[in-house]
């Protein structure tokens, strides 16, 4: 089931539909942003963002002003949420379909999520439904796509790029929760290196530099105290952290992008960016900036630069 397009009520040249997945088993919500001014007989290059309901009109705006800006092309912005009245209500599903693997029991205690893994049915609706759909209705350019994720939507990433990495051209991947089960991703990683010479991708993955254990734990103290309603839970995964250890993810990040750099794949552009003075709540509008200028070639690290950095 696919209801008809609704426009967004000041959001220029963007509307919303809801599409029922087969894969799912669920509806959601879909928001597309166009390029104003868009030629029909053209083939435009389409972003697609995991938590639409809180990243879609961010990412709308930023990547309007680049393109405005000459760094980046006129580009369609895809949301992918669900439909809701409240953000946490149309956000609650995301713990079952972004989660590549069961959650044990520290990921339960993060998160909250009671549900088994939905990531592969969820990748599945992407590829078999949504894509597929969005270049029927839209003049996108089904070769130039990009994903991208926050938290758990950038583990979500990781898996796709480190299992199926041809689904998406681009990845921009946003303080990814890579400890996941003990730090799973790290067999994602070796199986794909063990069976493939080449990973065709341009990658940008960051995080804030604050996302370690000094802050994360004040950050949850801080919570704790004045949020009545999250208090428990936060007291639960303070107690449960410092027993088991806190997710470094400031330092998990480079660690990946590094491991990827040293396997030589030909075909792969990536690299990592630790924002200063950043948190996990703080650093997703950063990385969408960035991220958007790396992997589309306007601005380029002074790492991959011998003599001079910044504007390409």
């Amino acid at each position: 089931m696919t209801q008809s397009t609704i426009p967004m009520n000041g959001l220029f040249s963007c509307e919303y539909f809801d599409i029922e997945s087969k894969h799912t088993k669920g509806i959601l919500r879909i928001f597309v942003g166009k390029p104003p001014g868009f030629d029909s007989n053209a083939r435009y290059p389409v972003i697609y963002t995991l938590d639409g309901n809180a990243s879609f009109a961010s990412l709308t705006g930023t990547q309007r002003m680049l393109t405005q800006g000459g760094e980046m092309p006129p580009s369609f912005v895809i949301g992918i949420g669900y439909p809701g009245e409240t953000l946490w209500e149309s956000m609650a599903r995301r713990n079952r379909d972004y989660a590549p693997s069961d959650p044990g029991e520290a990921e339960i205690r993060a998160l909250g999520a009671t549900e088994k893994a939905g990531g592969a049915d969820f990748l599945r609706f992407l590829q078999e439904e949504l894509k597929p759909l969005i270049e029927r209705r839209y003049p996108v350019d089904p070769k130039n796509s990009t994903l991208q994720g926050v938290s758990l939507g950038g583990l979500f990433g990781v898996w796709v790029l480190l299992t199926e990495p041809g689904a998406f051209q681009n990845y921009i991947l946003g303080s990814p929760a890579i400890w996941w089960r003990q730090e799973e991703f790290w067999q994602w990683e070796q199986s794909y290196a063990d069976c493939h010479k080449d990973l065709p991708a341009s990658v940008f993955v960051g995080a804030g530099a604050l996302e370690n254990k000094d802050s994360l734990r004040a950050d949850a103290l801080k919570i704790a105290e004045k949020n009545i309603v999250l208090r428990e839970q936060v007291e639960q995964v303070i107690s449960w952290n410092d027993e088991h250890g806190w997710p470094e993810v400031a330092d998990l990040v480079p660690r990946l992008v590094n491991q990827l750099r040293q396997r030589s794949f030909p075909g792969l552009r990536i690299h990592s960016h630790i924002f200063p003075d950043e948190s996990h709540m703080s650093v997703p509008a950063a990385i969408s900036s960035r991220g958007l200028r790396y992997v589309f070639g306007s601005w380029v690290p002074c790492a991959d630069l011998t003599t001079r950095c910044g504007r390409a």
